[in-house]
């Protein structure tokens, strides 16, 4: 782990039971940049969706690595680097789902993609030397 002025850096090794410890290493860089209630709540609806993303799919056929992480706070903003060298894939050209009609239709899960896009203020995808790199901005008034 790393925490500099260029912001911090993270090295997530790819278990589900990683993301409590990135969570709270997050929150307490964040912690100085007096951000909004609702900036915070979406910096961890996002860490949590897009890394469970890349540790369930990212590394299936393959030995999985460490997810790159950044975050940084700039002009008021937060932004959130997500890099791995799992199977190409940009999750923002994912089809958006079908949504249900009724509550008795709906299920859970499957709807986490569309909320980080829509959480986001920008969002870039790019497949640079065998590696997805997605960045995420967060609004953070």
């Amino acid at each position: 782990m790393s925490d500099s002025a260029a912001g911090l850096r993270l090295q997530v090794e790819p278990d589900l039971t990683a993301l409590e410890p990135t969570r709270l290493a997050v929150l307490a860089y964040l912690a100085p940049h007096a951000l909004s209630a609702q900036a915070i709540y979406a910096v961890e609806l996002v860490l949590e969706e897009v890394l469970t993303n890349q540790f369930k799919y990212a590394f299936v056929g393959r030995t999985a690595s460490a997810v790159a992480l950044s975050v940084d706070v700039a002009t008021g903003d937060v932004v959130i680097g997500f890099a791995d060298d799992g199977l190409a894939f940009d999750p923002l050209q994912a089809a958006e789902p079908l949504w249900p009609s009724s509550l008795q239709q709906a299920q859970v899960g499957g709807l986490g993609l569309v909320l980080v896009q829509r959480l986001a203020k920008s969002a870039a995808y790019e497949r640079v030397d065998e590696r997805n790199r997605l960045t995420i901005t967060i609004d953070g008034g």
